[in-house]
């Protein structure tokens, strides 16, 4: 959203002529001018006076002549305008550090959006959802686990993306889906399902005795939590690029 006419006037003079001293030649300028102009009064109203009224002892303290006066006052002045320069200087270059990021970011975001719709793709919500809900104690399908497995590749130099906001939900996401498939590995398995559309459950464990359905069901609540870990992780992802323009 551009900004009014008055908004722009307010940062101005909030830049420029609400700005503190920060460089130090302005500090420096107006230090200087300030002592060249008080530091005589004050030693003329407070030693001379102290030492007059305690030690009746007179030191004769020059009151600055006008010379001195504008001496240091012209101090202030250019210290004060030095700062004007600096804070415009300043303001410019921001503005065009400003318009050099815009334009690396149009450059970028084209890599990035690619990458995120090729995520997503794999990782539809509503069936991702579904089958990491179900995976302990149902299985999930084959096709739908090696889309999981393909999400690996994720974590490589090409596919980082340049926006770190997205970056970082992006690794936890491929970070949780990497641990989810570790559990897999011990729970379920293409020997339980003869149509091998199916990576199963070892269902037969729950009939081998209280040690072997006992596992099961240890195995069932490990697979679980990690869908769930997922599941969250993703739906992070979604906040997080929806957050930075990628998504609607």
């Amino acid at each position: 959203m551009e900004k009014s006419g008055l908004e722009e006037l307010k940062e101005i003079v909030k830049r420029w002529l609400l700005s503190p001293f920060s460089n130090k030649v302005t500090r420096i300028l107006l230090y200087t001018g300030a002592a060249v102009v008080a530091a005589p009064v004050i030693e003329h109203l407070i030693i001379k006076t102290v030492l007059m009224k305690l030690f009746d002892i007179n030191i004769p303290i020059d009151v600055p002549d006008i010379p001195a006066y504008i001496a240091g006052v012209a101090l202030m002045i250019f210290g004060a305008l030095h700062n004007l320069g600096y804070q415009y200087l300043t303001f410019i270059q921001s503005k065009t550090n400003d318009a050099k990021m815009l334009e690396v970011e149009k450059q970028q975001k084209p890599h990035d959006e690619k990458i995120i719709k090729e995520i997503l793709t794999l990782l539809p919500y509503e069936n991702t959802n579904h089958w990491l809900e179900q995976a302990g104690y149902a299985g999930v399908r084959r096709d739908f686990y090696h889309g999981l497995e393909e999400c690996a590749k994720f974590t490589t130099a090409p596919f980082k993306l340049y926006n770190n906001n997205a970056e970082v939900a992006k690794v936890r996401l491929i970070q949780a889906i990497s641990d989810f498939t570790l559990k897999c590995m011990g729970h379920l398995g293409a020997q339980e399902n003869p149509k091998g559309e199916m990576y199963l459950p070892p269902f037969h464990w729950k009939s081998q005795g209280a040690k072997s359905e006992a596992k099961y069901y240890e195995q069932v609540e490990i697979v679980g939590k990690a869908g769930n870990v997922v599941r969250s992780e993703l739906d992070n992802f979604i906040k997080e690029i929806k957050k930075e323009g990628f998504i609607v």
